[in-house]
Formats: structure tokens, sequence, C-alpha cells
């Protein structure tokens, strides 16, 4: 019996030995997909990104010193078979979801999956980073839209002057019957190019920037077909909307500096003339702010006394909780100091007298850098508090308009009175150290919607 289970090992171990293997087929190099390198990009965050080995993107690429990866380097990204062309960074839109992007972008959707490591499909969210495979021309994309309610696509065909059959095939359906209500689809209209439609009421919705940020200025613009009312919310905080053309609308609105990351949810509600109503929510990613943690500081305690701290809270929010209708500003904001070096930057969290960092700064510190003390609106607006307070100090808070407000605390002095319209750069104060203050500085906040945002961002661009 040994013999022969011996015989037979032998004979097994012969047929493996001597059984041709079938060539392993490998991708060519000049097949893989190409990812362009972007600002704060290293070998190693980009192999996570694409679950490959660091190794493995130093070897394809013969990378002589990974330490040095200029922005702009092409890297080929082994490890995705039928995958080629260049991979870009996309940003999910306002409705998007794996079937459409992967109709919208004409990739499978589990090349989408592998290229994004999602373990289910719902992690896909507005505002969400995807990596794509770039289309040859922009044009390409199929235009979006959404089945009304209780809309059937021949209706939906004639309210776009589309052809049915053609939605049947963009949309890979089997027959008319498998649309649902609201769904989102493709046609082959050129009118509503790249704009997702809900409701013959809403012509678009544009949501920027995206992801959500925390401590971020955020804008939602409504383009509609007719007026309309509009209201809403954003991450639960009720939105103003003015209109900034006809049948277009907008809202300024901050996110928290310490919202929770994950999803906020946006809802809109329009109200026509006739009474017709159309809802609809929509969550989007909102991402942290990634702000440092300060050097703890000590302080008056009675400053952080809950008595005193939160009814001065309440009179500053209170004051900047109205949306006047008339915007004010046209321009970029301007520093409101002449020498600005900053001591303290927006968001930062802090410790008081070795508490947790449970507080967080709610704006910007400029120090005494400049041969005067002057502090300058730093856009136009309608001063609407003035007065000295226990936290902040000598205060200024001036209304741009449109929900947005400047407070300016810890001042020696104020120029300027309840009821002033002032210019940019009108002098509105000097830079002093009263209120919770280490020291002379200016503390500036701007507050979009009844939120603290980020103020250097209104000195580098134009909102809206």
């Amino acid at each position: 019996m040994n013999k022969r289970l011996e015989l037979i090992l032998f004979i097994g171990i012969l047929s493996i030995l001597f059984t041709p293997f079938g060539k392993v087929v490998a991708q060519s190099s000049g097949d893989l997909p190409v990812y362009i390198v972007q600002a704060g990009d290293t070998i190693n965050t980009i192999a996570l990104r694409f679950g490959i080995s660091p190794q493995d993107l130093i070897a394809v690429n013969q990378i002589a010193n990974p330490d040095l990866l200029p922005v702009g380097t092409p890297l080929k990204i082994p490890g995705f078979e039928g995958v080629s062309g260049t991979l870009k960074l996309t940003i999910a839109p306002f409705g998007a979801n794996l079937r459409t992007i992967s109709r919208q972008y004409e990739v499978d959707e589990k090349i989408i999956i592998r290229l994004n490591q999602l373990t289910s499909p719902a992690q896909i969210y507005v505002g969400s980073t995807l990596i794509l495979p770039e289309k040859k021309q922009a044009s390409e994309l199929k235009p979006l839209t959404v089945l009304g309610e209780r809309e059937t696509p021949l209706e939906t065909a004639a309210r776009y002057l589309s052809n049915p059959w053609k939605l049947i095939i963009y949309n890979q359906k089997e027959s008319a019957t498998r649309f649902l209500s609201r769904e989102v689809i493709f046609s082959d209209t050129t009118e509503e190019k790249g704009e997702l439609i809900g409701s013959p009421l809403i012509k678009n919705i544009e949501i920027t920037p995206l992801p959500l940020r925390q401590g971020k200025t955020q804008l939602v613009r409504v383009y509609t077909s007719k007026p309309l009312n509009l209201s809403g919310s954003l991450n639960n905080t009720p939105l103003s909307f003015f209109q900034e053309q006809e049948n277009q609308f907008i809202a300024i609105q901050g996110i928290h500096a310490m919202a929770q990351p994950g999803l906020a949810l946006l809802t809109l509600k329009v109200q026509a003339d006739d009474q017709h109503l159309f809802e609809i929510e929509q969550p989007i990613l909102l991402e942290p702010g990634y702000y440092p943690q300060d050097v703890p500081l000590t302080v008056d305690p009675s400053t952080l006394d809950p008595e005193i701290t939160q009814p001065e809270d309440e009179l500053i929010r209170t004051v900047t909780k109205v949306a006047t209708p008339q915007r004010y500003w046209t321009e970029k904001f301007r520093v409101p100091v002449d020498e600005p070096c900053i001591r303290s930057w927006f968001g930062s969290r802090r410790s008081y007298n070795n508490s947790g960092y449970i507080y967080f700064h709610t704006g910007v510190d400029y120090g005494v850098c400049a041969n005067n003390l002057n502090i300058y609106a730093p856009a136009p607006g309608l001063v609407v508090y003035v007065g000295e307070l226990t936290v902040r100090g000598i205060s200024t808070i001036i209304d741009h308009g449109w929900g947005v407000y400047s407070g300016f605390w810890h001042q020696s002095s104020t120029k300027v009175n309840v009821g002033d319209f002032v210019e940019t750069g009108q002098i509105i104060g000097e830079i002093g150290g009263t209120g919770r203050a280490t020291g002379p500085h200016l503390h500036w906040e701007i507050w979009a919607n009844g939120v603290q945002v980020e103020p250097l961002d209104w000195l580098e661009k134009v909102y809206p």
C-alpha cells in the first residue's frame, strides 16, 4: 500500500512539473492609467489613494528620489487592467451617485469602485472627491435631468423635446417601465447641458465650493424658470436667499468651525405663486478644517463665566442674525489694518485656564506692527453696534448686507456710531487691549448668515 501511494505521489509531482503553464499576461506599462501629481501629494499618499504599494509605484515609474515629486508629474498607476488614459480628481456634483457617474463618464461601475476603493456605492456623496478617467472632450458628457413626480419617460422627453427611445438607450433600460419617479437620468438635449433638473421650476442648483469644510463660506445658487419663493437649510442652519439676477437666487452661508465632519443635509423648498410646491433633500460631504491647537492661555476667570459670556454671545448673535436685503459690497474686502501681521489664525482650537480644547478662535488677530493703531472698514456697510463688552472689549459691528457682518473687538476707542454708513478704508477705531486680551491687538471676524467664517478668504476673492 505504501509503495502504491508513493507511486501515485511521484506521478502527481511529475505531472505538475511538466504541465505547461499559461503565460501570465501583464499589463503593458504603456497601457497603464496615468495620474497627475497634485499639490500635497507624496508617494505614500498616492499609493494609499489607489490601494497599491509605494514600492510598485516607484518601480513602474523608475523614480530615483521618491522625496522629489514635483506637482504636475505624470505617474503610471499599476494594477488597473482595463483602465487607460489620464486619471483626474473629480468632485461629485449635486445629485450624483455611482450609477449616474458611471453613465455620465461612461466608466464601468466596478472600475469606479476599484479606483476609489469604495466598499459601498453609498459612499459617493455630493462633494466626494472621486478618481475618474478623463473624458477626451467635456462635450461628450450627457446632460442630466430628473424624472418629475409621477412623470413618464414619454412626458419627460416631450418636456425637453427629446426622443423617448433615446432616453431608454442612453440610460441602459430594457423598457420605459424600468424608469422610477424622481430618478436622475440622461438625455440628448443640449439646452440643459450639465445641469440637474429637479423640477420644471428648477433649472439648476450649484453649491460652491465642494466639499463643504469647517469654517468656510458656502454659496448656494438656485436657477429657476420663473420668480419663486425659496427657503431651506444647510447643516440645520436656515438659509437666506437673495435675487442675484433674473431667476437666479443665492444664499451665502457659513459652516461652523466646529461642525461635525461627515454629512451635512441641504434642504430646499420652492413655492410658486400658483402654490406649486417642490422640496428636495441632499446630503453633502463636510470635511474637517484641520485647525491646529494654540498654546494654552491664561485669562481672567470672570471672562469665562457663563453668566457673563452667554448673554454677550446672545447679544452678538441677535445683532448679526438679520439678513439685510441690500448688498453693500461689490469687491474683495481689504485688510482692516496698515500692517497685516497675524498673531493668531481663524479656527485654531483653544484652551483657557487649563480647560480642554473646547474653544476655537472665531477670527483673525492682527498685532501692532504699523506706526499707527488705525482700524479700517474692510468693505462698505452700516454700523449696527458700538459698545464695550466684558469679553470683546470695545466693539464695533458693521452690516455689509445679505447676512454678512464684520466684528472688531478689543479696540482702545471707536470712531463711528450706530447708524453711520462707512466706506471701504474709512477709519472706524483704534487697536487696543480691552476685554479678554493678553495684549494689544485687533480681533477681526466675519459672519455669514449667523456663522463665523475664515476672514482671509474674503480678502482673496469676491463673494459671491
